[in-house]
């Protein structure tokens, strides 16, 4: 595929599909309070959780695996793949008061992991020597900052994980990540 037609289709999702994916979530529950999880499982729609995760994690994926090779930066493919795998997978987990509570924390830890530590790996290319001397990529280092204190912030006003925080962290990264491929 042309770079223009992959950067038309990159900006695509990330500012119109994966948005209008995000929607339904502030129909459904007061997002300042609930989380997704509540729409899969208590409101009867895990097939509507999983879609939003892999929709999220698409782009996490494809975005940060393309501009990480734009840059020369080394990652780890597996170790990059397992994270982005991680986080829809936790989605199918159900998680109810009638189970036990390892199987509940099964479900939230898993995504805790994931995202910690797709935000650690964006962390580490910090480090890498193209963060010194690319300004285009510095730029992107300090976007995805601000999105990950955007996303935190809104979990701690809330003091839990709550759909505001989840849907910004899959919105704005994904939009920051599609303006550098």
């Amino acid at each position: 595929m042309a770079p223009k037609t992959l950067q038309t289709l990159a900006k695509t999702y990330a500012f119109v599909i994966n948005p209008l994916i995000n929607l339904p979530v502030f129909l459904w529950i007061d997002p300042a309070y609930d989380n997704l999880s509540y729409i899969g499982n208590t409101l009867g729609r895990p097939w509507y959780l999983f879609l939003w995760a892999v929709s999220s994690c698409l782009g996490m994926y494809f975005f940060a695996r393309s501009i990480w090779k734009k840059y020369r930066i080394s990652w780890n493919a597996v170790f990059h793949r397992l994270i982005c795998c991680g986080m829809p997978f936790s989605c199918i987990i159900p998680y109810s008061d009638s189970l036990p509570g390892i199987i509940n924390d099964l479900h939230v830890w898993i995504a805790v992991v994931c995202v910690g530590l797709y935000i650690f790996e964006w962390i580490r290319t910090m480090f890498d020597p193209v963060f010194t001397t690319s300004g285009s990529y510095h730029t992107l280092c300090i976007l995805l900052l601000a999105v990950f204190a955007a996303s935190f912030l809104c979990m701690s006003a809330a003091g839990h994980v709550n759909a505001l925080c989840e849907v910004s962290f899959s919105v704005l990264v994904n939009m920051v990540l599609s303006c550098f491929v």
